[in-house]
């Protein structure tokens, strides 16, 4: 029997997999500074990666498309504070 989708904001994996990459940004903003949270992504992309594919190997498709939109949050923030770095 297969589970009835449920609402991403009540799947705690889900909300793990979407805000985990812009807490690493925002953890590497409080404690080190804007500038220096380009490397976030590194980070915030590997352990994604892990998320997403472990999502996909327990077919939680869900979890894996909010672990994707995570990831790319925290490329989007790591854009951001390598602008300011860089330029």
């Amino acid at each position: 029997m297969e589970d009835p989708p449920s609402l991403w904001w009540k799947d705690p994996l889900s909300l793990l997999g979407l805000l985990q990459g812009i807490l690493i940004w925002l953890i590497m903003v409080y404690f080190l500074n804007l500038e220096v949270a380009w490397i976030s992504f590194s980070c915030g992309g590997l352990i994604g990666f892990f998320l997403w594919l472990t999502a996909l190997g327990y077919q939680k498709p869900l979890i894996a498309k909010m672990t994707l939109l995570g990831i790319f949050f925290n490329a989007i923030l790591s854009l951001f504070s390598a602008y300011l770095a860089f330029s």
